[in-house]
């Protein structure tokens, strides 16, 4: 009964939330003394709190056997106890602990509608910090940023399928989605809204205001390519290679 899904979990997917793990993966989870020894009974709360003060990395399955990562077996708890919304949204909100924040995320892609996944995860595109992720063989180091990319966009993430999501465009045309995503570059140009009739900014201050944005952002993307980001890293390689063109 320890494995069983809570009898007032609803339908996720039109399946068993816990389906959304392939089988074999579940089993593994299941046998796994992680599973047996802390995560025996626990609430949303008690989940919470394990991945605050025991998760120190992300990632998949690993080693020769298929041994499940820490942050798998968490997330097949919680689709085994499938915590409220708000609870949810509390994790992903969490800017104390990061990877309790990139588990509220993972479980969101896995079960949440696709204008929520959007609208919810894009925010953590401003998010810069390292993650640990654990390859099947060997260790890596991957930014939040990052992570939330491959959510949005790849079918497959820590070596578990995702849910098919549609893209971004179809939803804002059907109005799920009630606009472009605001980004960190956008916040940095600091323009005007170009719709707000009301705004006397002159073309002479607004040339003034694009060329302190663009500052902001090359330092943005110094800072980042330090710390090893690699979408920052490729977009300084291709403005040298576009000025040295």
């Amino acid at each position: 009964m320890a494995n069983v899904t809570d009898p007032l979990a609803r339908p996720i997917h039109g399946t068993n939330p816990q389906n959304l793990i392939e089988y074999i993966t579940r089993q593994r989870i299941y046998d796994s003394q992680y599973w047996k020894e802390q995560l025996f009974g626990c609430t949303a709360a008690d989940v919470a709190e394990k991945a605050a003060l025991q998760l120190q990395a992300i990632g998949g399955s690993y080693g020769g056997n298929a041994k499940p990562t820490r942050f798998l077996c968490l997330v097949l708890k919680m689709l085994q106890i499938q915590p409220d919304d708000e609870i949810i949204d509390e994790l992903i909100n969490n800017e104390n602990f990061k990877y309790v924040r990139a588990l509220g995320a993972f479980y969101l892609r896995l079960t949440g509608r696709p204008a929520d996944i959007y609208e919810k995860l894009e925010p953590l595109y401003n998010d810069y910090r390292k993650l640990k992720y654990r390859n099947p063989t060997d260790w890596t180091l991957l930014h939040m940023d990052e992570f939330i990319d491959r959510l949005l966009t790849e079918d497959r993430v820590c070596g578990i399928a995702l849910p098919r999501l549609p893209k971004r465009g179809i939803l804002l045309e059907a109005g799920y989605l009630d606009g472009p995503r605001r980004s960190a570059v956008k916040v940095l140009l600091d323009l005007p809204d170009e719709q707000d009739e009301s705004n006397d900014v002159d073309d002479v201050a607004k040339e003034k205001m694009c060329i302190e944005g663009v500052e902001k952002i090359q330092l943005l993307l110094g800072k980042m390519s330090r710390d090893d980001n690699k979408a920052a890293i490729e977009a300084l390689a291709r403005r040298v290679s576009k000025e040295r063109g």
